[in-house]
């Protein structure tokens, strides 16, 4: 019975360990958004564009600009334009709207328009991640909590230091009970004597592969409380540089976090 055990443990401990590793490998193949449905109405010197997005996620954030190209070949990048412009969440994706105010832009327009409509994807915004939060992850998966907390790094590899050492633990004292079983059926007194030193054998490398998962247990759990918190916003004064699709134009900004 104990023969047939053994290599069922390990399989359930192969694929225990491949259920957390999955977590960290499975990767998501982006598609660049699609605009669709795209409707412009004018109403009481106000443009009404409306637009549907495919091909994102809900959470996904996007940069969306605008361009109107007049029939004269002139293109104009509105200014005084609010909604669903610049940086927005996915959301639906349906029914996004897009309103622009020609007086504020002191723009009059008497010819046939078109509207083109871009969103960059920027992916899901960043997560605040608690330190309760990532100690509970590191108890559960060693490594993951400061691979939360750091954004990012191979720190999965404390998982399978821990799993396997744990893994194969087990194994060693199954292996030791059986080398023991047949040391107490064995008649011979040199076979014993060999039977007995394996038995030992087998059962200090199962205390060692212990001890060893939960140090490194225990030290991923040190080091899930002395990592610095990456997700935390930086408080102070900050300064930063970027495109603004919106006004065509480099936007240099100084921020300030409370």
């Amino acid at each position: 019975m104990k023969n047939t055990f053994i290599p069922s443990y390990l399989y359930i401990s192969f694929l225990f360990l491949l259920s957390f590793l999955s977590v960290q490998f499975v990767c998501v193949a982006q598609k660049k958004p699609d605009i669709q449905n795209i409707q412009v109405t004018e109403r009481n010197d106000t443009l009404n564009i409306t637009y549907d997005i495919e091909k994102c996620q809900r959470r996904e954030q996007l940069d969306v600009s605008v361009m109107v190209n007049l029939e004269s070949g002139k293109q104009i990048r509105p200014r005084a334009v609010t909604g669903d412009v610049g940086i927005i969440p996915c959301g639906k994706g349906k029914g996004k709207q897009i309103l622009w105010d020609l007086n504020r832009d002191q723009v009059f327009i008497n010819e046939k328009i078109t509207v083109d409509i871009e969103a960059i994807l920027l992916g899901l915004p960043e997560r605040f991640v608690s330190r309760g939060r990532a100690l509970w992850m590191s108890a559960l998966v060693p490594g993951l909590g400061i691979s939360k907390l750091n954004k990012g790094g191979a720190h999965w590899l404390m998982a399978v230091a821990t799993y396997g050492a744990a893994a194969g633990s087990a194994v060693f004292y199954f292996l030791a009970d059986d080398t023991y079983s047949s040391y107490l059926a064995e008649t011979d007194i040199d076979k014993r004597n060999a039977l007995y030193d394996k038995t030992e054998n087998q059962s200090m490398v199962s205390d060692v592969l212990l001890y060893t998962a939960g140090a490194v247990w225990l030290g991923n759990m040190i080091w899930t409380l002395a990592q610095p918190n990456r997700t935390k916003q930086a408080k102070g004064l900050s300064f930063g540089g970027t495109y603004d699709p919106v006004v065509g134009k480099p936007v240099f900004a100084v921020k300030y976090r409370f």
